[in-house]
């Protein structure tokens, strides 16, 4: 129809009111809107982003289970619309991804929705590339320091400024050096992990900073200890080392937790929501929390619910939540 006003037009064989346009002649009948199918709808998208069972919905509504189903058959062919804007700039995005049993879903939100998402079978570069692409370049990212997600944030936004998750930071310390070391250097090492997470302003990060400097110049020499394959028996050469390896360093998990948080602090990627890049207008986050405490946990919280489903009505109904959130 062109938009033109309509006018009666006489009724049809059955009794319904015809309506012609005037403007272009195109003649039509005011339908009865499918209520039913409304209503099927409504019902299908409350159970699936609820944690009730699929039993306990037919027996609310006084149905059968086998009635549910068949409502509910052609339902789960509808496309589920996205919401992204592929040209709005955020001040800050959050990307991190999770699996549910052999499928990985790539998320990026900000600290109020979810702007994009994407499923795939593992984190990889490649994946996260695709996850990107729906998205313009945000003035700052926050990512968990997966490998797949920095290296796709270097070739698609080279210039991006990255806020590492301060508490992924501190897991990766505390792994290298356990939580309750016994080695002088290793209490050293833990005491910066806790210290990265009480970094509230500029003063704090200049201590931190300070004190990794410290640390690395008291147990300088500790730290470059060696270790030659020649004065050890064979059994005890540790898995990682090469066959054609003649040395290597002895103490390499305080090394590698060291070397993480100077290189962290040179590239400028542990306190940027201290000092936001010029353009943000909002409080920045120091942590992925936001999506592995929020939105992945209420996703992996609504598959347990839902357990049982198959494999694609699991993604649907992740699709579902996460359009609408």
């Amino acid at each position: 129809m062109c938009g033109h006003g309509l006018v009666k037009n006489g009724k049809t064989a059955a009794g319904t009111q015809r309506w012609l346009c005037p403007q272009c002649q195109a003649s039509s009948i005011n339908t009865r809107a499918h209520t039913s199918e409304i209503r099927h709808f409504k019902i299908f998208i409350d159970w699936i982003l609820s944690g009730e069972s699929a039993d306990h919905l037919a027996t609310r509504l006084g149905v059968t289970r086998r009635t549910l189903t068949r409502w509910f058959t052609l339902l789960w062919f509808i496309t589920v619309p996205t919401a992204t804007d592929p040209h709005r700039v955020y001040d800050q995005v959050f990307i991190d991804g999770t699996y549910f049993h052999k499928k990985c879903l790539l998320v990026a939100c900000t600290q109020t929705h979810v702007i994009a998402w994407h499923w795939c079978l593992r984190e990889s570069s490649y994946e996260y590339l695709k996850l990107l692409d729906k998205i313009a370049q945000p003035l700052v990212v926050t990512t968990d320091g997966a490998g797949g997600a920095l290296k796709a944030l270097q070739a698609k936004w080279p210039d991006v400024t990255i806020q590492r998750c301060l508490v992924h930071v501190q897991r990766n310390t505390f792994a290298d050096i356990s939580r309750n070391p016994i080695h002088p250097a290793h209490k050293a090492i833990r005491k910066l992990g806790c210290m990265l997470v009480k970094v509230y302003s500029p003063e704090d990060a200049a201590r931190f900073t300070t004190a990794v400097h410290h640390t690395r110049i008291t147990f300088a020499d500790w730290l470059k200890e060696r270790t030659y394959r020649s004065t050890i028996p064979p059994g005890q050469v540790p898995k990682w080392v090469s066959p054609n390896q003649k040395w290597w360093y002895t103490h390499r998990n305080a090394r590698r937790a060291l070397k993480r948080l100077e290189k962290l602090i040179h590239a400028r990627q542990l306190f940027v929501f201290l000092t936001p890049p010029g353009g943000v207008t909002q409080d920045l986050k120091s942590t992925t929390n936001l999506l592995e405490g929020g939105i992945n946990k209420q996703l992996k919280d609504l598959a347990g619910n839902h357990r049982g489903m198959f494999d694609e009505h699991q993604r649907i109904t992740m699709d579902w939540w996460l359009f609408t959130h």
